[in-house]
């Protein structure tokens, strides 16, 4: 999509640039293809949101800055959207700048993992690691300054997961040998902020192994994997992103190489994190999994524990719940989310909703006319309002 004053120039690629100047040159130049017709909408407008996009200041399958997503959720026709990154608040001046550009309410904010001293014996939503949780501060209206208490603390989170990052990036490196990454030549590069992911350091090495190895790359990995060269290609070819996700597995989650076994005093107390993210402007928001883990089984405890902490709603993710091939996983699955979602009603609890976008194949908004989801949007949505007051008043302009 060009403009005619610029023909070299595509404003779609520019809100994406890794140059903050270029993307925000590239917002009217957007608005302008809208107002014109010529970046045609992807639908009529319909009460549907995305509370939790993540971008490229942590990691989207896509590349997106936080403008691209705003802008896509505005040609969705939705009624809000929301940006949320790992361990940082880099994308939250674009976010409102697009959100005011495209006439979208907008909420951002950041994730991060914590400790719950109370659950250290007991899973909650981070696999395999009992007391570790991820936790979102979100609706800032501003960054804190970077000298006050809460903006060094919530720099210490970034400062924390990239000290991690290295240390992966260490052990990977001792593992795969014929490879190595260099983190401010390969890592820091993929990202405008400096704030490289786990999926970040998998992609790398793909990189500089199609570099270092050329045509040796599928029998490389197979020895990674443990299977054979042509299952490697077959499975590179359908679908890379599958095979980026298996390739993280085997190497950076639990029992790989590269896995560090999480200690408490690696992480921040859930309670500095909420203070922190009180202090800094934002609101604290627990965050809910699947109803699989042991520290998740009991709804209404989980609810109460929280709830009693001042946390002040929970972020879910529905597709993990619905959108799975095994029929029992599913039916189980779903079951848990429609007692979860019960449970925060009873306690007129907001519950914010989204698809995350940080891994390949997850869409840009969930299907809230999937009968699994249909029968709560009004409740997602009374849930935005309660951090969008523009939300309020507004009635669907059509119905789901």
């Amino acid at each position: 999509m060009k403009l005619n004053s610029e023909p070299d120039r595509d404003p779609l690629a520019d809100l994406s640039s890794y140059d903050a100047s270029v993307r925000s040159a590239a917002i009217p130049a957007a608005v302008r293809l809208l107002e014109s017709g010529r970046l045609a909408p992807e639908s009529g407008p319909r009460p549907w949101l995305n509370l939790h996009l993540h971008t490229f200041h942590s990691f989207h399958c896509l590349d997106w800055s936080p403008a691209r997503a705003v802008l896509e959720c505005r040609r969705l026709g939705l009624r809000c959207a929301g940006t949320v990154d790992f361990d940082t608040l880099a994308g939250l001046e674009e976010t409102f700048a697009a959100g005011r550009a495209f006439g979208l309410p907008v909420l951002t904010g950041f994730e991060s993992r914590v400790f719950v001293a109370e659950y250290r014996d007991r899973v909650l939503n981070s696999p395999g690691e009992p007391g570790i949780y991820y936790f979102c501060g979100l609706g800032f209206t501003v960054r804190p300054d970077p000298a006050s208490a809460a903006g060094r603390f919530l720099a210490g989170l970034k400062e924390t997961a990239q000290a991690r990052n290295r240390k992966v990036i260490d052990r990977l490196n001792r593992f795969l040998g014929r490879i190595t990454l260099n983190y401010r030549e390969d890592l820091l590069p993929l990202t405008p902020s400096a704030n490289p992911t786990e999926r970040h350091i998998i992609l790398a090495y793909l990189r500089k192994a199609e570099t270092l190895l050329a045509g040796e790359t599928d029998r490389f990995w197979a020895g990674v994997l443990g299977v054979g060269p042509e299952e490697t290609a077959a499975l590179r070819q359908a679908s890379p992103a599958a095979f980026q996700e298996r390739l993280r597995s085997r190497l950076v989650k639990r029992g790989g190489p590269g896995y560090i076994e999480p200690e408490e005093r690696d992480f921040p107390r859930l309670e500095e994190v909420a203070a922190a993210t009180r202090a800094a402007g934002g609101r604290p928001v627990a965050t809910w999994l699947d109803g699989t883990s042991p520290g998740e089984a009991d709804p209404d405890q989980w609810l109460d524990f929280f709830i009693a902490r001042s946390l002040e709603a929970v972020a879910i993710i529905p597709e993990r719940n619905w959108n799975l091939k095994d029929p029992e996983e599913k039916r189980r699955k779903v079951a848990n989310l429609e007692q979860f979602l019960a449970a925060c009603r009873r306690r007129d609890f907001p519950v914010l909703c989204g698809t995350e976008m940080n891994r390949s194949g997850q869409p840009p908004v969930d299907d809230f006319s999937r009968p699994e989801l249909a029968g709560h949007l009004d409740y997602f949505l009374a849930s935005a309002g309660r951090f969008l007051p523009e939300l309020a008043g507004r009635q669907p302009e059509e119905k789901a």
